[in-house]
């Protein structure tokens, strides 16, 4: 018999590509799973949910995206489940402490535009967007006690995070314990055969597969992403740390936060932040290394990539212009914003009135590292407003004093 869809193989080597368990043996029984789902030649329900814990996603939030999007590439039915019940309990996978509970009305407000900003990885005329209040909201109390029978504390306090703030001695709440068995019920429910999800959701996966087999369905293929780092090469991409590339932050503005990456996560960016092949990954990575292209060149391909990827090739084109310009050869940019200045007003309080800092505190922490000049010379936060000038904050940002 013809196949309809792509060799297994081929479709493998792509949907296997940057997945990591942190156990080599459950990698070996997974990527099986999954061969056998692939060789069934039939286009399988795959999804990744995502909770509305903010108003606007990240880089870091397209890695599981992206990974979605290639099963959408080769003809599998996918869906993107907007978490508007588990966001009331909150995601506690990578967490050390109590994550602040959502109120419904914080929620609806940040699910607003969740979808279309997932649309410029998905294709959104091939995505099925479902939400997990759908069958959660219908749940009695008996269901859910006969769901929490399925699963005993020992199993919850194995979690590492459990575990860590049980052992200090800090307070881990019973309603902690429900996100997991609220995800995995997320997979029944939609009767999936693969979910996508981050490694630090390994947990409620396994939860989802548990769940399914008990209620008679097959148990899910997990795939699971490493976190992408943030821009500091070390701790996770949090808007909450300021280490991040947002979906909609302008083109200079992502290309410049791609270049000021360390050198040693390039490829952790290209494998995990970018759309390319990994053929394509493993041929630009030996450019590099063999001297062939610099560091330099390196990661202003990966910049362009990414850029293009959201906003497409001339913005990234006038982006890397934009940084060459200003960061490289230090021009001021001509189109900068204005910055009308009150009488005594102090540099602090406009670098945060201006948006060019998201608080005074980020702001102070600017000046303490001299990021902040005014016509080129370093200031200090308490020096005064003057008009006429140009403000200068960090590598990135101006504004025009008048």
């Amino acid at each position: 018999m013809t196949r309809t869809m792509a060799p297994v193989d081929e479709q493998l080597a792509v949907l296997m590509s940057g997945v990591d368990y942190g156990d080599p043996l459950l990698k070996q029984q997974m990527e099986r799973e999954l061969r056998e789902r692939l060789e069934e030649d039939r286009p399988l329900r795959v999804y990744l949910g995502v909770d509305p814990t903010a108003s606007s996603l990240t880089l870091g939030h397209c890695v599981p995206l992206r990974k979605l999007r290639q099963f959408q590439q080769f003809g599998h039915h996918c869906i993107f489940l907007i978490g508007d019940y588990t966001a009331l309990v909150g995601d506690p996978s990578d967490k050390n402490k109590l994550r602040p509970m959502l109120t419904p009305e914080q929620i609806k407000a940040n699910e607003a535009t969740y979808f279309e900003q997932a649309a410029r990885i998905l294709d959104p005329a091939k995505t099925e967007v479902r939400h997990n209040s759908e069958w959660l909201s219908k749940l009695t109390f008996p269901d859910i006690i006969q769901l929490m029978a399925k699963f005993t504390v020992a199993e919850m306090l194995r979690r590492e995070n459990f575990r860590l703030r049980w052992e200090a001695g800090d307070p881990v709440y019973l309603h902690e314990f429900l996100y997991a068995l609220m995800q995995g019920y997320d997979a029944y429910a939609l009767a999936c055969d693969v979910q996508v999800g981050g490694t630090e959701q390994l947990f409620n996966l396994m939860a989802g597969r548990k769940i399914q087999e008990e209620a008679g369905q097959r148990p899910h293929v997990p795939i699971t992403l490493p976190i992408l780092v943030g821009l500091d090469g070390k701790e996770r991409m949090s808007k909450s740390k300021g280490n991040h590339i947002g979906v909609d932050d302008p083109p200079e503005v992502q290309f410049g936060k791609v270049m000021s990456i360390p050198d040693e996560v390039i490829e952790h960016y290209f494998t995990l932040g970018t759309n390319l092949h990994p053929s394509e990954v493993q041929a630009i990575m030996a450019a590099m290394r063999s001297g062939e292209r610099s560091p330099m060149e390196t990661k202003k391909l990966l910049a362009r990539t990414i850029v293009t990827e959201f906003w497409g090739e001339e913005a990234a084109k006038r982006a890397q212009e934009h940084f060459e310009r200003t960061v490289q050869r230090k021009e001021v940019p001509e189109d900068i914003p204005e910055y009308r200045v009150r009488e005594g007003e102090l540099l602090l309080d406009v670098v945060v009135a201006s948006g060019s800092a998201p608080s005074k505190r980020e702001a102070r922490r600017l000046f303490e590292q001299r990021a902040v000049t005014m016509d080129g010379l370093v200031v200090e936060p308490t020096t005064p407003a003057r008009p006429g000038t140009v403000v200068q904050v960090g590598k990135r940002r101006w504004v025009r004093l008048v």
